[in-house]
């Protein structure tokens, strides 16, 4: 099931779903909410929390959605029940997550213990197709680089691998933008790493999205591979994440420093010392996307 955040008048949005005919459903909105359960799901991470159930009840709404009657699929379109993908606007699957880490596995070859995480501050995350506007200052270049994230339904403190991978509910896209000043030989350790990871918290310097799909409707990751383009070139095609054992290992390290909570998110650089997991430079007008084969797509644009 993917999972999406509708932008609305609401300041966090409304939780739906992308189904397979490409229409979004309005779960907050659908009409056999009430007949079927008296629970009303306010965002995506109220259904992660409730687990199988929250999963269920979603369900059933998607099938009464797909078993409707060309007349009921009619009023649900008039009424803003079902919604086409193109032209609604989306926010962030998670609208505000307490924790962003980018991290790496081991082998980041950064010189620092493993595994690396670097935080993205709650105002660096917006949504698909996100117009951003960097802080240049005529010398810093922009960064991307595409990752497939860890959405946590649970929360998670000092956790063993196997609860680790039992706390993962679902899966998004993330582009980590870097605004990277020129290299500087004069500066210590701390200054270099201080500089790094302020260069990631500018607005808009975290998209996320379109969806986020539920670890159960998710391939095993090794065998998603992403597709990443610059104005439609591809640039790199490789895949995203090593294995699910090393991501729930690296999570549970993770859980030793951090405490997660339902909703945060955790992206995982890919192994090793790639160019791809240098990311690629982008320019004022360009537009970056990453894409998972056959699931979805993220894009965002460099404004000038």
């Amino acid at each position: 099931m993917k999972l999406v955040t509708i932008d609305a008048r609401e300041v966090a949005g409304r939780p739906g779903v992308l189904l397979d005919s490409g229409d979004i459903l309005d779960l907050t909105a659908a009409p056999v909410t009430l007949a079927e359960s008296q629970w009303i799901p306010q965002s995506v991470v109220s259904i992660l929390v409730a687990g199988d159930k929250g999963r269920e009840h979603a369900m059933r709404l998607v099938r009464a959605a797909e078993n409707a009657t060309a007349a009921e699929e009619s009023k649900m379109r008039d009424t803003g029940v079902l919604l086409p993908f193109s032209g609604t606007a989306l926010m962030a699957p998670v609208r505000r997550p307490g924790l962003v880490l980018i991290s790496a596995p081991a082998g980041n070859g950064a010189g620092e213990p493993d595994p690396v995480a670097f935080i993205k501050g709650p105002n660096t995350v917006v949504g698909p197709a996100a117009l951003v506007r960097p802080p240049w200052n005529g010398k810093d270049q922009v960064v991307a680089m595409g990752m497939l994230a860890a959405v946590l339904g649970k929360p998670l403190y000092q956790a063993s691998s196997v609860e680790a991978a039992a706390a993962v509910a679902a899966y998004t896209l993330i582009i980590d933008l870097s605004l990277l000043p020129p290299a500087a030989t004069d500066l210590t350790v701390a200054e270099g790493w201080r500089r790094y990871i302020d260069s990631k918290q500018f607005p808009g310097a975290c998209p996320m999205g379109p969806a986020m799909v539920t670890a159960d409707a998710m391939p095993p990751p090794e065998q998603v591979s992403a597709g990443m383009r610059i104005n439609d070139v591809l640039v790199s095609e490789d895949s995203v994440w090593p294995t699910a054992d090393s991501a729930a290992e690296l999570l549970a390290t993770l859980s030793g420093r951090f405490g997660f909570r339902p909703g945060d998110t955790v992206a995982l650089g890919p192994p090793g010392s790639t160019a791809r997991s240098q990311g690629v430079a982008l320019m004022a007008g360009d537009t970056f996307s990453v894409a998972l084969d056959g699931i979805m797509s993220l894009s965002v644009e460099i404004a000038t």
